[in-house]
């Protein structure tokens, strides 16, 4: 018999064991035969066997309660936790990561494990986000998820040419319910195969493609279905349409293909000229809620045409109250004061009625400065003398490109000490970092900008804190504005 001994590591050991057990069923439905006993008393293992395979499968629950961790694993998790992980000791590879949530796919919550999708990408590991199609949003309406992971996703497996798929689960009868819609099914199909695979010494995607084309011509039709809700236009439309679309990506990224120019300009938002006239016509610079230099700067940009957003239909989140923004701006201004001398010198000059009240009588304030928190630029140079004009301390730190480079800008409005590094504001970036350019042939600078928080709580005297937030920014962005105009530099360390 063809044994094969492998290990499911896990945030829990509620994910891990429920990860097996629907393994198992599967394997049954397959005339597989399964066994489940505990090693110690209390940590699950499982045997899947019929007269020629044996899998046996050993979870391990939270990852930093062993030790030692493997490194393989160590690695993986700092780009942030996947909910469970399949590894192989012997040959030190993990086989797949799986993410899966049952939080409400509305607002920011859909994208708040995208670091997650990012980091398996990165080290080209197939990877599976399950989240509910249809959620129920706080206001008791149904919502439907963001596009945003799904082209993410999308982006990542034809740049990485290894699965990186977004499923869903439930309905618009049945929201958040893990009986309805195909993607618990397509999940726990594809893992069990990829598993049996291994266990006969074959490639983990072996015989794949066709279930995975299923699996990505559900992500396209998803996404040619919602993405009017959400933005303006869709570049590369006709490909997302395509009957083809879905074969190529599941040949590709089984390894069956090469990657060819069918999909050249596949979800590549392009420079200004090349937006449709109907679309830039609708196209205007919009007031802030709260006043920022920067941010009131790039919506006069919209109508410079100097820059572009993607949907009018931006909105703020829950304000805060007044005791909490006091709490937060005093945090921030005892941090601030931990940097080191600055030249030129800047001064944190936050304040509580900077933030406005959201009614005359209330005691809640607005944090939101801008509704839009992404901005397309052509020009690096252009975005320059912007970012200078509403911060002139910067203008002998920021170069001018003889080579000018279009650009992403993202704005995060958070204020809490910390919140920048942490959900959803990591998954944000890493998805519209990889959404608007990054990795295309026609790359995107990345600049994020974050108005209410300090620079300290990235970097002091050259050394950078140490959680996944620091990791995704080192990598993914080229430029990070802080507070008074205090602009940081993650791969080179420098603060200027």
């Amino acid at each position: 018999m063809n044994t094969k001994d492998l290990e499911i590591w896990a945030d829990s050991f509620h994910e891990g064991n429920w990860c097996c057990s629907m393994i198992a069923d599967v394997a049954k439905k397959s005339g597989f035969r399964t066994k489940k006993t505990y090693l110690k008393g209390f940590i699950p293992y499982y045997s899947i066997y019929n007269d020629n395979e044996c899998i046996n499968l050993t979870v391990y629950g939270s990852y930093r309660s062993w030790s030692p961790l493997p490194q393989k694993i160590q690695d993986l998790i700092k780009w942030g936790k996947p909910d469970f992980i399949a590894y192989d000791s012997s040959s030190q590879k993990i086989l797949f990561a799986v993410e899966e949530t049952a939080a409400t796919p509305t607002g920011n919550q859909a994208m708040q494990r995208c670091e997650r999708q990012y980091g398996s990408a990165r080290f080209e590991i197939p990877y599976w986000y399950l989240i509910s199609e249809y959620g129920i949003h706080r206001d008791g309406g149904v919502r439907k998820d963001s596009i945003w992971p799904t082209i993410a996703a999308l982006k990542l497996s034809r740049l990485k040419q290894t699965p990186c798929i977004v499923l869903h689960y439930a309905d618009i009868d049945n929201p958040e319910d893990y009986n309805s819609g195909s993607g618990v099914g397509y999940l726990f199909s594809s893992l069990f195969a990829m598993l049996l695979n291994h266990a006969c010494n074959r490639p983990v995607l072996t015989n794949l493609s066709s279930l995975l084309k299923d699996q990505f011509q559900e992500m396209l039709t998803f996404l040619e279905g919602q993405w009017q809700n959400i933005i303006d236009f869709l570049p590369g439309e006709e490909i997302v349409k395509s009957s083809k679309t879905a074969g190529i990506l599941a040949r590709l990224t089984c390894g069956e293909i090469v990657l060819s120019n069918e999909l050249d300009g596949f979800l590549e938002w392009p420079i200004i000229d090349d937006v449709p006239d109907d679309v830039k016509d609708e196209w205007h610079g919009k007031g802030l809620i709260k006043y920022d230099p920067l941010c009131d700067l790039f919506e006069k940009d919209i109508d410079l045409g100097k820059a572009y957003y993607l949907s009018d239909n931006a909105g703020s989140g829950k304000p805060p109250s007044t005791q909490q923004i006091q709490k937060f701006v005093q945090e921030q201004k005892k941090i601030f004061q931990h940097t080191s001398k600055l030249n030129p010198s800047a001064s944190f000059s936050m304040k509580v009625s900077d933030f406005p009240k959201t009614n005359e009588n209330g005691d809640r304030r607005h944090l939101t400065t801008a509704k839009n928190i992404v901005y397309l630029y052509d020009s690096w140079n252009e975005l320059r003398d912007t970012i200078v004009k509403a911060y002139p301390r910067l203008e002998r730190h920021l170069l001018k490109r003889k080579d000018d480079i279009p650009v992403f800008v993202y704005v995060s409005n958070s204020l809490k000490p910390g919140r920048l590094f942490g959900d959803p504001f990591t998954g944000q970036l890493s998805a519209y970092s990889t959404a608007f350019g990054k990795f295309d042939k026609s790359s995107r600078l990345v600049v994020a900008y974050y108005p209410h928080q300090v620079h300290p709580q990235a970097i002091i005297d050259g050394e950078t804190a140490h959680n996944k937030g620091i990791t995704l920014m080192e990598e993914l962005t080229d430029l990070i504005i802080f507070h008074a105009g205090v602009a940081v530099d993650l791969k080179t360390k420098k603060v200027m």
